[in-house]
């Protein structure tokens, strides 16, 4: 395998990686906001005040982690001196 392609591998495997956390890292972003302003969930008597204090520390944690995660692998992506990775979008013409 040459190391063009070499490179194109790992460079699609580290935008993969990116594009997977963004996208958790969006989910627990839109769980939060449902969650905090959601008046009826926070003054409802059928659910527990503290595991809404749980719930959201746990997305809060999860998502520092996840921030973590995503810096380790953009260092890891700009160390291996690899350009990023375009969307190359065949178009049938």
């Amino acid at each position: 395998m040459s190391d063009q392609s070499e490179m194109k591998i790992k460079a699609a495997l580290y935008t993969a990686v990116m594009n997977k956390l963004n996208g958790e890292l969006s989910e627990l972003e839109a769980k939060e906001i449902l969650l905090v302003n959601s008046p009826t969930y926070i003054t409802s008597k059928e659910f527990d005040h503290a595991d809404h204090i749980e719930e959201l520390k746990n997305i809060i944690m999860e998502k520092v982690d996840i921030r973590e995660a995503l810096k380790d692998v953009k260092a890891l992506f700009s160390q291996s001196n690899i350009p990023p990775v375009k969307n190359e979008k065949k178009t049938d013409s």
